[in-house]
């Protein structure tokens, strides 16, 4: 089967006669983007995967369809694609016995992706286009595994031949839709599921309680905590002090005080936090076939020489597999960047209030994929009204500890494009911030004469006389030639001054732990 593609497919390698376009080659595009724009699982929006021979794309760049055109008619296709197996068509390969089909780009994908099932659409959205549950070699981890029965869940019919064709999945999401939407309580929803477990037929598969529904669509979200805070921003209640029910620093009460009139038997805390872990987003990326080849590509891509395209060709990335050799072996061990910033989310209402997300990225993708928002990965949300400044390490602390966790342990990872468990590390290689953010992150204060946290004491900072600002001006200077003419002009900078001593000396890791060291800011 396969031979009689490839014997069909021979236009593929006439591109030219005579200098010109062959009528086969352009009536083959034409025939290929048709193919491929049938295929939306594997789409990305209006783009598709360009396939001409250029080392930029080589089936690993989206391009609109008029670009790829122009690809293909100047580069030509790339070596040996006649199975266009990267925009849906199955690969078929040679048994002694019998030809067995296999779909790379699964018929599951594009089954699960029809229109007429907007919730199996959404399931599809969450594990990828190629996700097929039949195939497997090891055992997947628990992660896995509630991939695989969210999918046979969304393909199990609320009772056999209902008109509307709803399966149990789409009847309980658009459920928790209605309640969003209406405010149902969770008696309330108990009782619209026991009514409809009465009123449909007696083999349906309803669930009958709000609890049983969470518990069906977990598998489908991921996990989130909300962690207690002190109102101060003093302490998290979590971990070992998640039994406390006053701040250990200040001794606000952890819960608001209730009133003689309120019968209400919950507590309710002062302040809370959402803190979305992220080891099993990270899981999830390996679960799925849309992504689990590209978490390799930081390793797999082809370099050249002087050009940095992506944060793997970058020194600090080679300094750092250098360093790490144990680490820097299994290209799947995931690479991470970290990300803050404040904002206010009712500036329009005038209201003053202060929140911050931190959000991590893997920089394992390529440059096309890990600048989505699909993959940059909210992890905490620092809660207002007042900005947290200095105290921000405070709601950091459970993505430090799930951070150490991967680095030093890691976690039992099911890879589908293998059909492997391995055990995934992570480190964070980046943080990513503005200059007060920086402050925050660090705890090196970015206000002063000492504002620059590379030359710090070395800065030529000073105060203006009158505003009593300080000012950077004329530190530059010292970086020119001992012999360049600006370091002796008394005119153009500051007046009367010139400027003999060198630039100082940049500090290593080393010499800036020692430092710490000597300040006694290591913790032990």
């Amino acid at each position: 089967m396969e031979n009689m593609i490839r014997t069909a497919r021979q236009w593929m390698n006439v591109r030219l006669r005579d200098g010109f376009l062959t009528d086969k080659f352009e009536v083959g595009i034409e025939e290929f983007v048709d193919f491929a724009q049938r295929h939306l699982e594997l789409m990305d929006g209006t783009k598709i995967r360009c396939p001409c021979n250029d080392r930029k794309c080589q089936n690993q760049s989206f391009q609109e369809l008029d670009i790829v055109r122009f690809h293909l008619e100047k580069n030509g296709f790339v070596r040996d694609y006649y199975v266009w197996y990267k925009h849906g068509e199955p690969v078929v390969q040679q048994n002694s016995n019998q030809n067995v089909q296999r779909s790379v780009e699964s018929d599951v994908a594009i089954e699960y992706a029809q229109p007429n099932n907007a919730c199996q659409a959404m399931l599809m959205d969450v594990i990828g286009p190629s996700f097929n549950p039949n195939v497997t070699e090891d055992i997947p981890n628990l992660a896995t595994q509630e991939l695989y029965e969210m999918l046979k869940a969304s393909e199990q019919e609320v009772w056999p031949g209902n008109p509307y064709g709803h399966s149990k999945l789409s009847t309980v999401a658009r459920l928790l839709n209605l309640k969003a939407k209406h405010h149902f309580s969770e008696r309330c929803f108990d009782d619209i599921c026991q009514f409809l477990f009465e009123l449909l037929p007696e083999n349906n598969v309803m669930t009958d309680s709000f609890y049983s529904t969470k518990k069906l669509m977990q598998g489908l979200g991921l996990p989130v905590e909300k962690i207690h805070c002190c109102i101060n921003g003093c302490m998290i209640y979590w971990g070992e002090d998640s039994e406390l029910i006053s701040c250990k620093f200040c001794n606000h009460p952890r819960y608001k005080r209730h009133h003689a009139s309120n019968r209400q038997k919950t507590n309710v805390p002062h302040k809370k936090m959402y803190y979305f872990p992220l080891t099993p987003r990270l899981q999830r990326l390996y679960a799925s076939k849309a992504t689990s080849n590209d978490m390799r590509w930081h390793k797999e891509h082809n370099t050249e020489e002087s050009v940095m395209r992506h944060c793997s060709d970058s020194p600090a990335w080679k300094h750092f597999d250098q360093i790490y050799p144990s680490f820097a072996v299994e290209s799947r061990n995931v690479r991470l960047g970290l990300c803050i910033d404040g904002f206010q989310p009712f500036g329009q209402t005038g209201q003053q209030y202060s929140s911050w997300p931190v959000i991590v990225t893997p920089y394992n993708l390529p440059p096309y994929m890990c600048m989505k928002d699909e993959y940059m990965f909210l992890s905490i949300i620092v809660p207002g009204p007042r900005n947290p400044k200095e105290k921000l390490d405070v709601f950091l602390q459970p993505l430090i500890a799930e951070l150490k966790h991967l680095w030093e342990v890691g976690i039992k990872t099911y890879d589908v494009s293998s059909k492997q468990n391995f055990q995934m590390r992570a480190v964070l290689m980046w943080t990513i911030s503005d200059f007060p953010a920086y402050s925050m992150l660090s705890g090196w204060s970015t206000a002063g004469k000492l504002a620059c946290p590379y030359f710090m004491e070395n800065s030529d900072a000073f105060s203006l006389s009158k505003g009593g600002k300080i000012s950077w001006f004329d530190n530059h200077r010292k970086f020119l030639l001992m012999e360049h003419p600006f370091r002796r002009n008394k005119k153009t900078f500051r007046k009367g001054q010139t400027v003999l001593k060198g630039a100082p000396p940049i500090r290593s890791g080393v010499e800036i732990l020692e430092l710490i060291e000597n300040y006694g800011f290591k913790k032990p």
